[in-house]
């Protein structure tokens, strides 16, 4: 009996035990079938850059995501929220219909090398360790392409923004974001400023949604905040809202005690 790829893909992320499928398959299957997805996974990255296969993944994955929506015209001012059409578990394990380097797992994809994602990014550090290496990126969607954007692009009402993360160091995080208008959105968790568990796969990790940018003007300002431990930035909604400018925000005064932050900025 053939072992689905999507069970062995679970295992040898740690999700689910081999053990507990034993009265299935037998061990020597299931061995023999891991070690088999581990060759094809280190051969994918012997013959393909980091960097490249982990910017591949996002913009595949944000591209499969936003087919639909484009289709039917999304990009309206009602909500900058745009719900995706696609389960989030494509994110980890796209099918080789979808791509052919999708074949390896997110475990086997690690990470580029810190220094040369933020010259590429030009993410800006709010305050805390150099060493922290977390990061939040953005990619906009580009007709059929999602394109990665640095830190101080140019954007424009209704581009279609993608968010994932790097965690680096930290397993605690809340990503929010503040417009031209002082506008605050929560964008992870989606519905809370108080911190939620990052996942650590390796290689950076998309939100389950998208965002159409609304008509506020000057700039849309992104902040990742995150910690080794757990919470809550539900103060800065008690902040005078004038006050809210992206100088306001570089500053870091608002961040509770023990966190760092990483913030991007989008000039409209």
């Amino acid at each position: 009996m053939k072992i689905p790829q999507l069970l062995l893909e679970e295992i040898n992320l740690g999700e689910k035990k081999a053990e507990d499928y034993y009265d299935k398959y037998s061990k020597e299957e299931l061995d023999s079938a891991l070690e088999e997805l581990r060759k094809s996974d280190q051969e994918i990255l012997d013959e393909y850059s980091a960097e490249k296969m982990n910017e591949l993944f996002v913009r595949k994955s944000f591209e499969k995501k936003n087919e639909a929506l484009l289709n039917a015209g999304a990009g309206k001012k009602s909500s900058k929220k745009i719900l995706t059409f696609i389960n989030p578990a494509f994110i980890r394990y796209a099918a080789a219909a979808v791509f052919v380097l999708a074949l390896a797992s997110p475990l086997a994809v690690k990470m580029m090398n810190p220094s040369a994602e933020e010259s590429q990014t030009g993410t800006e550090r709010v305050k805390g360790s150099v060493n922290s290496h977390h990061q939040i990126r953005l990619y906009r969607q580009a007709g059929s392409d999602a394109v990665l954007l640095k830190n101080g692009s140019k954007a424009k009402e209704n581009d279609l923004i993608q968010i994932a993360y790097i965690p680096g160091e930290y397993e605690y995080g809340v990503i929010f974001s503040i417009d031209g208008n002082k506008n605050l959105t929560k964008h992870f968790p989606e519905d809370s400023l108080h911190s939620a568990k990052l996942e650590k796969t390796g290689a950076e990790v998309p939100l389950s949604f998208s965002y159409s940018l609304d008509d506020a003007p000057d700039y849309e300002c992104f902040i990742f905040v995150a910690s080794k431990n757990e919470f809550d930035l539900s103060q800065i909604e008690k902040i005078d809202s004038s006050k809210l400018s992206v100088s306001f925000l570089k500053k870091g005064s608002y961040l509770p005690e023990n966190c760092d932050g990483s913030i991007f900025v989008l000039k409209k």
